[in-house]
């Protein structure tokens, strides 16, 4: 749980490096993210989901908040529903499988790490 945090937490700092390379950044930074953290398959993807959609959506309000939200209310009435909900769900996906990618990168350079299974109290 707290490796899920940090993850989510770098995916927010970092974020905003990515953005200098276009709205595909917050993959490679999600995927150095995921490579550095030792995360399973499922918790990587959903550490990164949650991570790139708060970001993605604290980033679009910030530019939606300079300019007034002029042009959030032209693609409203244009494409007939909130522009906001697709922007938020491409930011999950990409912070997802970039840290998908990320942990398998790692998997495959250093080896899978094995998850110790709690036997019991006497084993």
């Amino acid at each position: 749980m707290k490796k899920n945090i940090y993850a989510i937490g770098l995916l927010l700092l970092l974020g905003y490096f990515g953005t200098f390379v276009g709205w595909w950044g917050l993959f490679v930074i999600a995927l150095a993210v995921g490579f550095g953290l030792q995360l399973h398959g499922f918790q990587s993807f959903l550490s990164g989901f949650i991570g790139g959609v708060l970001f993605f959506g604290l980033y679009a309000y910030c530019l939606d908040f300079q300019n007034q939200s002029q042009l959030s209310t032209k693609m409203a009435a244009l494409l007939k529903f909130d522009p906001f909900i697709p922007t938020l769900l491409i930011g999950g996906i990409l912070g997802g499988l970039g840290m998908l990618c990320g942990k398998y990168c790692r998997d495959l350079i250093l080896g899978e790490q094995k998850k110790n299974r709690y036997r019991g109290k006497y084993s």
